[in-house]
């Protein structure tokens, strides 16, 4: 998969390489229905293997540190060299993406011969359950992980983003979770991935997934 940036084509795994991106307050929430999820589904299982899957334009800002000092508790990880980025365009593709990578995790995990190993012994095209979570859905601070920060999110004080870490990305939380127009849609988004993947896995195995 790739976007465009910078007007110059690149894989989502550069994109996500030391950057932590966090969609701003003046933006819209995650709008994808059905009618999108669908399109985007069929556009990857459809793809060759020999071809990219072009996502589209991705427009990011740097922040300076004046600009994320409501980031409270993960602003740790910009002391390992990461940067801090707001998703001016592309945030629906790029939220998509999200739900969808951790949705496969999910899945992987579940299976009858890994229910009992842990993420580094899982291994899903050549990198490991671990090195995928940890590059592109969240990190944990050492030493004591009692900090979870994810890479993709909402600025803090958005009723999306404790939605999207407690409901759609399964971090538990025992409290009330607020419902808004946007946060039916990640649900939405969730549900859709998550049996489509099982219906895939169903016909085809991991080889399907991967």
């Amino acid at each position: 998969m790739g976007f465009i940036m910078a007007n110059e084509l690149q894989s989502l795994s550069s994109i996500f390489q030391n950057r932590i991106f966090r969609i701003p307050d003046y933006q819209r929430g995650y709008a994808w229905q059905t009618q999108q999820l669908l399109d985007f589904w069929e556009d990857i299982c459809n793809l060759q293997d020999s071809r990219d899957y072009y996502i589209g334009l991705l427009s990011l800002k740097e922040l300076k540190p004046t600009e994320i000092f409501n980031w409270e508790e993960d602003t740790w990880i910009m002391d390992k060299g990461y940067k801090p980025c707001h998703i001016v365009d592309g945030q629906q593709r790029l939220t998509t993406f999200i739900i969808l990578l951790n949705e496969i995790v999910r899945l992987v995990r579940s299976i009858d011969e890994n229910r009992d190993k842990k993420d580094e012994e899982i291994v899903i095209r050549g990198e490991t359950l671990k090195e995928i979570v940890n590059k592109y859905i969240l990190q944990k601070r050492p030493p004591n992980n009692h900090i979870t920060t994810y890479l993709f999110g909402y600025e803090c004080d958005n009723p999306s983003y404790r939605y999207l870490k407690h409901r759609v990305l399964g971090e538990p939380y025992p409290g009330t979770i607020e419902e808004t127009y946007y946060t039916k849609n990640l649900w939405v988004a969730k549900e859709f991935f998550t049996n489509n993947l099982q219906q895939l896995y169903d016909n085809e195995g991991i080889d399907g997934i991967e």
